[in-house]
């Protein structure tokens, strides 16, 4: 049992989305210390297990030195206060999503992942080549260590700022308008340009480009171009104009939908969900709008938040608890895994973290 003396890990608090017991752990008086190991035990064993914890499983897991029928009582009280419930006549005792945010509020450290997964994770995003394959990266390894649906948000693009404007020729009609980001994000976009554009006009637009689009919003890439056009020189206002109508679609699309989801497989064979709550959250898995709100509204500050359960706004998520973490280069980002309530929140915490440093670290080189 942890020494009680240590300072909690401090874990962002989502107001509770309904008001039933199980939801509103900030009403319920303070536990004894007896009462604390039970409950942890009564997780601890029910995560690992999945099946409802007796007394004497409790004694056992939490070393205690009183007698089963003291533990009978202790859980009753714990039961009548809201942090667990009996699912069935003569059963064991399973945590509700009080029992769960009172473990995850009180975890008392910062568990770290062991060498070897912190390497892997280091290797994989290390080695990324750009800021699409890394967020897919991320999605994935988050998925593989947590057995969790994984969820990374994109960083936003619209106040990205470029450091970078090429234009490649590549044929007599044909360029590549190059354009890349300080968050090291490439957009790449192909133009049209008119026919007897020498390579000498080609250089005589890089040199605009230099002067006035670089160091520019991403967001403000096509007004900027267009304006350019307006002003060009007769020779050259073709093909500026082909450049702005090449960036007319918004370069920063919907940034803030930009949502990588992963790891759908794990739910099929959780039988922590109901049939009908499996196809809810499933369906809600294809609503990269809906997740993206939820991410976004979930990672306000730069600590681990856990929406537990009901804490969850949405209703399809009630059977669901949400771990996120936000990461941060020239503009935040967001990243997290969905599951069961019954999960392992100290390990799935330790992941998310690790996998957010990393992913930072990881856009700061190739921002570079």
């Amino acid at each position: 049992m942890r020494d009680q003396h240590v300072e909690p890990l401090r874990i962002q608090v989502q107001v509770p989305g309904r008001a039933e017991a199980d939801a509103a752990p900030d009403t319920a008086p303070p536990l004894d210390e007896r009462k604390l190991a039970i409950l942890r035990a009564i997780v601890t064993e029910y995560v690992s297990s999945g099946e409802p914890v007796g007394s004497k499983r409790v004694v056992e897991a939490a070393h205690l030195s009183v007698s089963a029928a003291t533990v009978r009582n202790e859980m009753a009280a714990l039961e009548e206060l809201g942090y667990i419930r009996q699912p069935h006549t003569s059963a064991g005792r399973v945590p509700t999503d009080r029992g769960y945010r009172r473990f995850v509020d009180d975890l008392a450290d910062r568990s770290d992942l062991d060498d070897q997964r912190r390497e892997l994770i280091g290797e994989l995003l290390g080695s990324a080549r750009d800021v699409e394959e890394l967020l897919a990266r991320t999605t994935s390894v988050l998925s593989q260590l947590t057995r969790l649906v994984s969820l990374v948000i994109a960083p936003a693009l619209d106040a990205s700022r470029l450091k970078l404007v090429e234009l490649v020729g590549l044929g007599p009609s044909s360029a590549l308008l190059l354009l890349v980001g300080d968050t090291g994000r490439v957009e790449k976009r192909s133009v049209e340009v008119p026919p007897g554009t020498t390579e000498a006009d080609l250089d005589r637009v890089r040199a605009v480009l230099g002067e006035q689009v670089r160091g520019r919003r991403l967001a403000d890439v096509h007004a900027v171009l267009a304006a350019i056009s307006e002003d060009a020189p007769p020779d050259l206002r073709e093909v500026m104009r082909a450049l702005a109508d090449a960036t007319a679609d918004d370069l920063a699309d919907d940034t803030v939908h930009h949502v990588f989801v992963g790891g759908q497989a794990s739910l099929a064979g959780e039988e922590a969900f109901e049939r009908d709550q499996l196809s809810r959250v499933l369906q809600l898995l294809e609503e990269r709008a809906t997740l993206a709100r939820l991410l976004h509204q979930s990672t306000e500050n730069d600590q681990p938040t856990v929406r537990i359960g009901g804490e969850n706004e949405v209703e399809d998520l009630r059977s669901t608890s949400l771990v996120a973490q936000r990461y941060r280069l020239v503009t935040a980002g967001s990243l997290g895994v969905l599951g069961p309530t019954r999960m392992d929140y100290a390990s799935v915490l330790a992941t998310v973290r690790a996998v957010a440093d990393q992913l930072q670290a990881s856009l700061t080189d190739l921002s570079q």
